[in-house]
């Protein structure tokens, strides 16, 4: 899975929460970059790789605000 150099768009957790040893903190921006098949989310310490499907559920699932880049 090759990631993009630009982020697609950032995401906001609402609440700071660990998932699968990846922290997340309350009101911070992490970039979601477009990869082969889907997304990769990069938490404080690490990403995760998603499907398109399944990154749908974890932005609803875990709360997450999506920001455009208007940078």
């Amino acid at each position: 899975m090759i990631k993009n150099d630009e982020p697609a768009y950032y995401v906001i957790p609402k609440e700071s929460f660990v998932a699968e040893r990846r922290v997340f903190k309350q009101g911070e921006e992490y970039p979601v970059y477009r990869i082969s098949g889907g997304f990769c989310l990069v938490a404080e310490n690490g990403e995760f790789n998603f499907t398109k499907k399944l990154f749908s559920k974890v932005l609803h699932d875990w709360e997450l605000e999506v920001v455009e880049d208007d940078y």
